[in-house]
C-alpha cells in the first residue's frame, strides 16, 4: 500500500549533515501525527561500497523493534484465543516447563518478567536446537529448550529476554495452528498495509536492498546477508523483522492513534494495556519500554542485531511518533540515530513544525 508522505527540506538537510558528521552509510527517518500525516526522508547509500542511494521505500532491519510488533500480534489474540493470564503450562504442559516457570503467564513473557534467560550472546545458543529446517519446528524446539533452562531471575522481576518473545510466539502458533510469520502478515502487517514487511536480512532475497554494516576502527564493511550470521528462528519474534521506514512509521502511527482511541488493529483497552507498566512503578509494558523522554510520557524501543540500528518513540501527549533507522551498528550508529531522534523531537515538540 502507498502511504502519502512529504520530505520537508528544513528537516532533511540537517539530518543528512548529521549522517555525514557521524560517518553513517545511510539514515532514514519518519514522523507522524495524530491526524495521520507522514513525513519521511532517507539519505546516504544502501551499501557503503556502492553508489545506490538509500530510499524511504527500502527495507531496513529493525532488530528488537520487532518486539512491539509481536506483542501487538499477541494482543489481537486476546481474549478469544489467549488471555494475558494464560499460564505457560496451559500451552506447553507442566512436564515441558521448568518448575520455576509454572506460575509464569503470557503477560510475564511480554513484560520481560518471566525469568527466562536472555539469549542475547552467541554462547547462549550453544546447546539450543540448530537453526536449520522449518522455522516453525525449530522455533517450537527452541521454546521447549528455553523453558527447561534455569531461570535468570525470579518471576515478576525485570530481566530482558529474547527467548520470552520466542516462547510467546510459539504459544500463538500452538493455539492457532499458524506460523508466527503468517500471523504477523495476517493480523498486523496486512491490515496496516505494511507491504514491505518481511523477515531476516533485507538483502537476503534481493541484493538490491540495503546491506547492514559493521566496523572495528576502520571503514564500514557491508555485512553479507548470506553469510553464517543469521538470527536463530527461535528469537525471530524478538528481533528479525524488516520493513521500509515508511511502513515502520505507519506502525508507530497506529499505536499513537490507538492511545487516543483511534487505532485500527486493537480495542482501545488493548493499546492501553501494551503501553502500561506490567509491574507497578516499572518501565516495561507488553513489548514496549514505558518511561519518559525529555520529561514527556513516552513509549519506546530500540533494536539492533549488530548490522542495522532502529529507534522507535511514541509521545502520546504531544502527540507525535518518530522512527529513525541506519544501515549500520555500533557506537557511531547509536550516537547518530539518537542525535537524529533528538533533532526530530525538538523540531516537532519545541519548534512545532507542522506535518
Amino acid at each position: 500500500m502507498d502511504h502519502p508522505f512529504t520530505t520537508p527540506p528544513e528537516l532533511a538537510r540537517p539530518l543528512d549533515d548529521l549522517r555525514l558528521r557521524h560517518g553513517l552509510p545511510g539514515l532514514a527517518w519518519g514522523v507522524t501525527a495524530l491526524d495521520g500525516s507522514l513525513l519521511a526522508g532517507a539519505a546516504g547509500r544502501r551499501r557503503a561500497d556502492q553508489s545506490d542511494a538509500l530510499s524511504v521505500h527500502d527495507r531496513l532491519h529493525l532488530g528488537s523493534c520487532t518486539k512491539p510488533m509481536t506483542a501487538t500480534l499477541l494482543a489481537t489474540l486476546v481474549p478469544d484465543v489467549l488471555t494475558w493470564d494464560t499460564p505457560l503450562t496451559d500451552v506447553f504442559g507442566a512436564a515441558e516447563v521448568h518448575p520455576a516457570y509454572h506460575p509464569a503467564t503470557l503477560a510475564h513473557l511480554l513484560s520481560h518478567t518471566s525469568g527466562l534467560p536472555p539469549f542475547e550472546e552467541t554462547e547462549h545458543f550453544e546447546d539450543a536446537p540448530g537453526p536449520g529446517g522449518n522455522s516453525w519446528g525449530v522455533r517450537d524446539a527452541f521454546a521447549r529448550h528455553a523453558l527447561r533452562q534455569t531461570p535468570w531471575a525470579e518471576i515478576g522481576t525485570y530481566r530482558y529476554s529474547n527467548a520470552a518473545f520466542g516462547v510467546a510466539a510459539v504459544m500463538a502458533e500452538r493455539c492457532t495452528g499458524t506460523r508466527w510469520e503468517d500471523l504477523m502478515q495476517e493480523r498486523v502487517f496486512g491490515p496496516l498495509g505494511l507491504g514491505s514487511a518481511g523477515f531476516g536480512w533485507p538483502a537476503r532475497t534481493n541484493p538490491q536492498e540495503p546491506w547492514g554494516h559493521q566496523r572495528e576502527g576502520g571503514p564500514w564493511v557491508p555485512h553479507d546477508p548470506h553469510d553464517a550470521y543469521q538470527l536463530h528462528p527461535g528469537i525471530g519474534p524478538a528481533g528479525d523483522v524488516h520493513m521500509s521506514v515508511l511502513d515502520f512509521t505507519v506502525f508507530a502511527r497506529d499505536h499513537l492513534r490507538g492511545l487516543h482511541g483511534q487505532g485500527r488493529l486493537l480495542p482501545d483497552t488493548a493499546y492501553q494495556r501494551l503501553h502500561t507498566p506490567f509491574v507497578p512503578g516499572g518501565r516495561a509494558g507488553f513489548g514496549w519500554g514505558v518511561s519518559q523522554y525529555r520529561g514527556r510520557r513516552a513509549s519506546s524501543h530500540s533494536g539492533s542485531a549488530d548490522t542495522f540500528l532502529a529507534l522507535l518513540l511514541v509521545l502520546p501527549d504531544e502527540p507525535y511518533a518518530f522512527v529513525v533507522v541506519t544501515n549500520a551498528a555500533g557506537d557511531a550508529a547509536e550516537a547518530g540515530t539518537r542525535e537524529a531522534l533528538g533533532q526530530l523531537v525538538t523540531a516537532f515538540t519545541d519548534a512545532r513544525v507542522q506535518p
